[in-house]
């Protein structure tokens, strides 16, 4: 990854504001812990107009949902990805 695609994904992570997870304790703004919270933890990352959680449908199907509210009086919009692509679901959440 080129320096100024690090910088960029900073930059978006800190004008995020603060993450909180479903019992109201602040997550880390990163990949990493918000990973964490999600698999292991309370299954839930909020910020202030978007969330990810985990959806089990299934014995064996996980899926991430990112859901977002992009104007105050607009719909949410929810993309739901499989698990195993954590990545991308956490640059849509971050973008």
């Amino acid at each position: 990854m080129a320096y100024f695609e690090r910088k960029k994904l900073r930059e978006k992570r800190h004008s995020m504001g603060k993450l909180i997870n479903k019992n109201g304790i602040e997550v880390q703004n990163s990949a990493k812990p918000v990973f964490e919270e999600l698999m292991r933890g309370t299954g839930c990352v909020m910020a202030e107009k978007s969330s990810i959680f985990i959806e089990n449908e299934g014995i064996n199907a996980k899926y991430i949902i990112v859901s977002k509210v992009p104007e105050p009086q607009g719909p949410a919009t929810a993309k739901k990805f499989p698990s195993a692509s954590f990545k991308e679901a956490w640059e849509y959440f971050t973008n």
